[in-house]
Order: C-alpha cells, then structure tokens, then sequence
C-alpha cells in the first residue's frame, strides 16, 4: 500500500486502529514523517542494491578468469598436438576441461545475481518514482486529509444533537419557568382567597355590633318598662 492509501485509508474513518496517532499529531507533521520513512528505506534499498551489483560483479569475473584459463589450456593442448606430445596435450585438455566446469558454473551465478539485481534496481526506480510522487502532491494530500479529519468532525457534532444539546437546556429553563409562573398565579389566588375572607369578616363582625346593639336597646326597654311599672 503506498503513502496516498495508507493515509487515506487512516483518514477514512475511526474503524481504523491508526486513527488516535492521526487525533494527537499535526496532519502535516505526519504526511512529511511517512516520506521521510520513504527516503529512508530508498537509502537502505540503495545500499542492497548496490550490493547485489557488486556480487555479480565478483562472480562475472571469476566467470571470466575461468574463460581465460580454459582458452589458454586449450591453446596449450593445440601447441603440444603440434610438437606431437600427446600426452602433454592430454593434460592441457584435462585442465582446459576443469576451467571450462568452472566457468559454466560461474557463468550460471552470474545470470542469477544480474536477474536479482536487475529486479531490485527496478524496485528502487519505483520507490524513487513514489518519492516523488508524494512529495509533488503532499499538499494536495495534506488539505485532504484535513477536510476528511474536519468532516468526521462535524458529523459527530451533528449526530450528537440528536442526544444532547443546549437546545435542551433551554427547554428545560422554559419548563422551569412555567412552573414558578403556575406557583406565582397560586400564590395569587391565595392571597384574593384570604383578601376576601378579611373582608367577609368584616361584614360579619359588623354584623353582630348590630346585633349586640339590637340586644342592649330591647334590654333597656325592659328595664324601662318594670321601671314604669312599680
């Protein structure tokens, strides 16, 4: 997965384990951090590929070394048929035979480490080529990643309404509100209540003055009377 999908990926939502590190560090901190991991591994890779050339180049010459020598033993074998020394050259084709063993085996070596190394050459092209990929769009790829952080920001925000928020607050006021209304119009009643029974009282105490005073008249009356009479 290469820098773009990595990060993107990170980004694309809290399912991913990454995503606290993303929460606790700059954006733009952690995009150059990844291509600085980047131009890390392409030194390191540089330094294997450099040394995968150098063993295909020790075997190419050992490769070649035993060429030479099977060439020159088989001009050796060629001079002593000439001087008609069999056996002379016989020996010439017995060491010609044991460098050409040699050389067909180094010469396998060396097919087999230029296959490796060519392949790692073409892998460090491609890292190269990915290094400068994400350094020409790191911009590009930082204003993403902070829209994608912002967005899911904003979407927790907007689905926490639902559960909680100051609107209910004020809900709760306007209830609490309602009520010390309901108490006050109670508290109202209460006090017309006992303002009218104040002043039915009045009347009734007035009531029985008149009473009273009926009372004292009609007794004075009697008394006047038996007075009258004796």
């Amino acid at each position: 997965m290469g820098i773009f999908d990595r990060i993107k990926t990170v980004m694309s939502g809290k399912a991913n384990e990454a995503i606290d590190k993303w929460e606790d560090k700059n954006i733009e901190v952690v995009v150059k951090e990844e291509i600085r991991k980047m131009k890390d591994e392409y030194r390191q890779a540089k330094v294997a590929v450099n040394k995968s050339i150098t063993l295909v180049k020790e075997v190419e010459a050992k490769r070649d070394e035993a060429k030479e020598e099977m060439e020159h033993w088989n001009d050796r074998a060629k001079q002593a048929l000439e001087a008609n020394k069999e056996d002379l050259a016989r020996k010439a084709l017995e060491k010609k035979q044991a460098a050409e063993k040699k050389y067909n085996k180094y010469k396998e070596q060396a097919e087999a480490r230029r296959r490796t190394a060519d392949l790692h050459k073409r892998k460090l092209e491609e890292l190269k080529k990915k290094i400068e990929e994400a350094e020409d769009q790191q911009d590009e790829l930082i204003a993403e990643a902070k829209n994608a952080k912002a967005t899911t920001e904003i979407n927790e925000t907007l689905s926490g309404l639902g559960k909680y928020s100051a609107a209910d607050d004020l809900d709760r006021l306007a209830s609490k509100v309602d009520k010390m209304k309901a108490r006050a119009e109670a508290s109202n009643e209460l006090y017309d209540e006992l303002e009218k029974d104040d002043l039915e009282a009045e009347f009734e105490k007035l009531n029985d003055n008149d009473s009273v005073d009926d009372e004292l008249a009609k007794l004075k009356a009697e008394m006047d009377k038996e007075d009258s009479n004796k």
